[in-house]
């Protein structure tokens, strides 16, 4: 279901910024970022299993991916 959400965003960011268009994307974010907190919520629930520090070191290689797709957006 994100995956649609990012497709769908994208698509509209190709369309005439409407009023309409404009409000759906902002709708899209917000459900997005409610869904990103869950997440975070989910992975302290699994470092409490897991040990934080291995959760902590699988964090380091997350952000390490997210600069790297950052620096392809460039």
């Amino acid at each position: 279901m994100n995956t649609d959400l990012i497709v769908l965003y994208k698509q509209l960011d190709d369309m005439k910024q409407t009023e309409e268009v404009l409000q759906i994307k902002n709708q899209i974010k917000e459900v997005l970022y409610q869904k990103l907190k869950v997440h975070f919520l989910e992975l302290t629930g699994i470092g409490r299993v897991i040990g934080y520090e291995e959760l902590q070191t699988e964090l380091a290689k997350a952000i390490e991916l997210i600069e790297v797709e950052k620096e392809m957006m460039r």
